[in-house]
């Protein structure tokens, strides 16, 4: 079983490392990169997860458990990092990253990997996840970037609204449970739309790693990396276990809170005052240790 999981990293790992080394030798202009990672985040990739949800047999019953141990995890780690916050004093510039680098996750490598190991039912799986938590999880992201700010309902609705993911769950969802069907013309659009996601989006991943670490930072940094990569993966499993919760429904769980925060993290920090270069480089860091930690926890699951 580890030769197929390592061969299924392999791929993604080759993407990461070609965008990174194609950003070092300068083959793109840094405003390439970003119009690139723009089209992704706003055309391709909304098409790939509206594909994925449009035409799936969901049947939410069906996936209630694991649905309910998912939203247990991210409100548990969610809520430990704030009373964290609160007893140890966290500088209000970090709470955010913190909170971010815990309960976001990199769609790009998921599904990839996703689409690789498992079959339709875990693809499935998978988008569902993604479709009800993206909401939840931009709303503890906003909130915990915002809170020196004050909590500003109306900056948290505006950042739901412009985020393109979370519109293309909402329409493919709501077109899942309408009687129309896709037309063959538009479903093929999507398909072509939705196959340059994943490479282009993990090129991008790679493009944008950066390591500017100082030695107060390197320790917390690869602490906060190991929590997220080992432990909080480990927790779900186990969490899984506790509530009889096995087979495809915990392998996708575990999975899904092993995979490195991500990338559009930076942005948010960025837009909402917090400490975008912390946040890079704790993007940067869980990424590349991510190739090392996944092949460990997909190993225990299958």
């Amino acid at each position: 079983m580890f030769a197929p999981i390592i061969n299924s990293l392999i791929p993604l790992s080759l993407c990461i490392a070609t965008g990174y080394l194609m950003n070092a030798r300068k083959f793109l202009s840094l405003k390439t990169w970003q119009q690139l990672d723009k089209l992704n985040y706003y055309v391709l990739f909304p098409a790939l997860l509206f594909l994925n949800l449009a035409t799936a047999q969901m049947d939410l019953a069906q996936f209630s458990l694991a649905i309910t141990v998912v939203l247990s995890v991210l409100l548990g780690v969610s809520a430990a990092i704030f009373i964290a916050y609160v007893v140890f004093k966290i500088h209000s510039d970090h709470i955010g990253v913190y909170i971010q680098s815990a309960i976001r996750f990199n769609t790009y490598v998921g599904l990839a990997l996703v689409a690789s190991l498992f079959d339709e039912l875990g693809m499935v799986l998978f988008s569902l996840i993604i479709a009800l938590f993206i909401p939840l999880i931009n709303v503890i992201s906003v909130i915990s970037l915002t809170l020196k700010q004050g909590f500003d309902m109306r900056v948290l609705i505006m950042n739901l609204l412009k985020n393109p993911l979370i519109v293309a769950c909402i329409l493919a969802m709501a077109f899942n449970v309408s009687p129309l069907n896709l037309a063959v013309g538009i479903e093929q659009f999507l398909r072509q739309l939705a196959s340059a996601s994943l490479p282009l989006g993990l090129l991008c991943i790679g493009a944008a790693l950066q390591f500017r670490l100082n030695a107060g930072e390197f320790s917390v940094i690869v602490a906060n990396s190991l929590i997220r990569l080992m432990g909080v993966p480990l927790l779900a499993y186990g969490l899984c276990t506790l509530v009889g919760l096995d087979g495809i429904d915990r392998q996708i769980i575990t999975l899904f809170f092993a995979l490195p925060t991500a990338p559009t993290a930076y942005s948010l920090t960025q837009a909402l005052g917090g400490n975008h270069l912390l946040m890079a480089n704790i993007i940067s860091m869980q990424t590349l240790l991510a190739m090392l930690s996944l092949p460990v926890i997909l190993w225990l699951v299958l």
